[in-house]
């Protein structure tokens, strides 16, 4: 079936079954030698020592990683024999629980190099546990998934021999951890992620919220206790993210997978950052600092056999210190890695007229690690890439490169890369920056908040699931599979898009359907060179399968590729339309899709449409002051109509001149600054004069005006040809004792 082939594709473009290897995070060190391991957590001593402490199936090994690049055990801790073995840090001490028998074990690390086994604690109290956590403001430690519920302990004030708080029964809790008071636990056979208030004991459920793949084995929140991540330890699980401001009633936020038939574990969240230990798609980081569109931003693949198992990386651990992250891979050990912290910040170029440049783009960049170079890339109009070392500025973490000028119209299209010694970062993250040189009009617009803005849908065959309204982050085919609907419109509250999962349904087209959505007449008011630009979030199978398409006037102007587009945020997706618009006085738009009877994904999702007229005609400008006449008025100048070649509406008029006077519109192709007998000339040479007479009752000051026309041939090198005007009125009472005169005007000619 053709749905296989699209997990084997994943499956080759994540980790193409090789070595292990890192993309935008370094391996600083390895050590193994045991058959089995499990979870891993990490100890850091006052003096800057560093050290891991991870679970095998016969005990657990501590390891000194100060020195990454050289670990080495300095203790092995032997316990009742299990695959399943947890940890956590209060203090100086360690806390071990295992599903193979009860109590915890003891380790005091104030000798890190040293350590000592304290001893079994509390074996009466639980025969199997699954999970430990430690609040480390409180010292209360919290055992989880024991036979006899959640037991929680007051080690504040005697680690060696906390006391109990007390005994909280069902639900099972598989994972919890806890700070601030809040709770954040993972109901596993429930399929909820659930927060508690921990302040005083008996503790309160204050909410318990669905995870997509019904089976929640791991919940977490930020340090502010406003944004939560879970996995479904299942097939095809997801990093489901929360808003959780409001810990009464969480909200589902974006979610994310590595591969869409892996299996993610135990994900932490530090800062911005949410780490993430997936089995067999080895380590991942995600930036997260915008919770609906959690962005990949390096990896590590620790394990390299096949995808959709439970091997490889079993837990991840990014709390120490130097920002060095361990993770523990089931058959291979312990890996030491550092993600690349950098950092791009930049304010993107927008459109401008000016055609001369350098387009300078700057960026703020920061690591923490040695940074060796960054640099632009950059295109016109589709064309081939050009790259440009960025160099400092002289401002602290600041780089610059230029684009050189481009004549109007053209659109540029960019993208600034850093790497530093654990990997790179790209800004934007996906796509590229853009802006116009020209001038760009918006003809039509519709963020659909107003209503479905005249906007009908059909089907052809089988089903119309086009919707309109707040999208529902819905998964696929079923409530497992990781490929997502936006939970928000990209602006404002709504959307278009195929099954927002409203009134029923489940987020994902159906098979072997075909159905359309359509804009009502656009009108294009003749104006060339339309660009169709919109936000576009969308999943679906290759195009040998699955087809989406926008249609203008029924023509199609852009397809789905042929391998599987899978978006995990909204992107902006531009689209030259000219060739259907150019010869049409109005166009629509229509989205189409069309499905096979194999895998169903989430289909279009639509919004902020716009249709653009970029041009190269750019405004007049005016220049230079006017000479004054009788009553001390001054001629004014203003254009009319666009100098497009072969238009024959362009013109200038004048007014506030003598009236009945004669009148000469002077044309050059140059601006000029000269001062003689107390006039102004702006143009000169001038290579030409049009006469005529103004308006108004002869002889009287200010109420006279005059009109021409200055017919624009469409003859060979005659555009981006900039003409220079001034208006001269005879009058015996200017300065000169001749004539008065307007100021300057600068037009250019153009195509479009």
């Amino acid at each position: 079936m053709h749905h296989r082939m699209f997990g084997l594709a994943v499956v080759l473009a994540v980790s193409s079954l090789a070595p292990a290897q890192g993309d935008n995070v370094v391996l600083l060190g390895q050590l193994g030698g045991y058959a089995f391991y499990n979870d891993v957590w990490g100890y850091a001593h006052p003096d800057g020592r560093e050290y891991a402490v991870v679970g095998t199936n016969t005990g657990t090994t501590i390891i000194n990683t100060t020195n990454p690049a050289a670990p080495f055990e300095v203790a092995f801790v032997n316990g009742p024999n299990s695959i399943w073995r947890d940890m956590c840090t209060f203090g100086s001490y360690v806390y071990i629980v295992t599903e193979g028998g009860g109590g915890m074990q003891i380790i005091d690390m104030s000798s890190p190099d040293s350590p000592q086994n304290l001893g079994t604690w509390g074996q009466g109290l639980w025969g199997n546990a699954h999970n430990i956590s430690a609040d480390e403001g409180t010292g209360w430690l919290y055992v989880v998934g024991t036979n006899n519920g959640t037991i929680t302990l007051d080690a504040s004030s005697n680690p060696t021999n906390p006391s109990v708080i007390g005994t909280t029964p069902g639900p099972y809790l598989h994972d919890i951890t806890v700070a601030n008071g809040l709770a954040h636990c993972s109901a596993l056979n429930n399929g909820e992620y659930e927060i508690w208030d921990v302040t005083s004991f008996p503790f309160t459920v204050l909410s318990e919220s669905p995870t997509p793949g019904d089976f929640t084995h791991n919940s977490v929140a930020n340090l502010a206790q406003t944004v939560a991540a879970t996995t479904d330890e299942i097939p095809g699980g997801v990093v489901q993210l929360f808003d959780i401001s409001n810990p009464n009633a969480p909200v589902a936020a974006g979610s994310y997978t590595a591969n869409p038939i892996a299996v993610p574990h135990n994900a932490f969240i530090v800062g911005d950052r949410c780490h993430i230990s997936f089995y067999t798609e080895g380590y991942r980081v995600l930036d997260i600092s915008d919770i609906n569109n959690p962005v990949e931003i390096g990896s590590y693949d620790t394990f390299p056999g096949s995808s959709s198992n439970f091997d490889g990386a079993w837990g991840c651990y990014p709390f120490q210190p130097s920002g060095n992250v361990y993770v523990s891979d089931i058959q291979s050990g312990l890996f030491i890695v550092r993600p690349s912290t950098l950092d791009i910040a930049h304010t993107p170029l927008t459109t401008t007229m000016d055609e001369v440049g350098p387009y300078v783009v700057t960026a703020g960049v920061t690591s923490d690690d040695p940074i060796s170079s960054v640099t632009l890339t950059w295109s016109v109009d589709g064309g081939p890439n050009t790259n440009v070392p960025m160099t400092p500025t002289g401002t602290p973490n600041e780089f610059s490169a230029t684009i050189p000028g481009q004549a109007a119209p053209a659109q540029v299209a960019y993208s600034i890369t850093a790497v530093d010694s654990a990997g790179s970062s790209t800004a934007p993250a996906s796509g590229e920056h853009g802006f116009v040189v020209g001038v760009l009009t918006s003809i039509y617009f519709d963020d659909f908040e107003a209503g479905e803005g005249g906007w009908t849908h059909g089907l052809i065959q089988q089903q119309d699931d086009w919707q309109f309204g707040s999208p529902n982050g819905a998964s696929g085919s079923s409530q497992g599979q990781p490929w997502s609907d936006p939970s928000s419109a990209y602006s404002g509250s709504n959307c278009w898009g195929n099954d927002l999962a409203i009134q029923g349904f489940n987020g994902a087209y159906q098979p072997n359907v075909s159905n359309w959505l359509q804009s009502p007449p656009i009108p294009t008011g003749g104006q060339q060179g339309l660009q169709l630009r919109l936000r576009r979030w969308l999943t679906v199978e290759e195009n040998q399968y699955d087809q989406a398409k926008i249609l203008i006037n029924g023509q199609v102007v852009w397809e789905n590729p042929n391998f599987n587009l899978v978006d995990n945020q909204w992107e902006l997706l531009q689209v030259d339309i000219s060739s259907v618009s150019d010869f049409a006085s109005s166009i629509d738009i229509r989205f189409t899709l069309e499905s096979d009877g194999g895998l169903q994904l989430g289909g279009w999702n639509i919004d902020d449409v716009e249709v653009l007229a970029v041009s190269d005609c750019f405004p007049t400008e005016y220049y230079g002051v006017a000479t004054p006449g009788s009553g001390g008025n001054e001629p004014t100048i203003t254009t009319f109509g666009v100098p497009r070649l072969g238009s024959n509406d362009f013109g200038l008029t004048t007014t506030n001149a003598l009236g009945g006077s004669s009148a000469f519109l002077a044309l050059g192709f140059a601006p000029a600054q000269v001062d003689a007998l107390g006039l102004t000339l702006l143009v000169n040479p001038i290579a030409t004069t049009l006469t005529t007479t103004t308006n108004g009752a002869a002889g009287i000051a200010g109420v006279g005006s005059a009109t021409l026309t200055f017919p624009i041939p469409d003859i060979p090198g005659a555009d981006d040809l900039n003409l220079y005007f001034q208006w001269f009125i005879a009058d015996p009472n200017s300065p000169s004792g001749l004539v008065s005169a307007s100021r300057g005007a600068r037009a250019r000619t153009c195509q479009f």
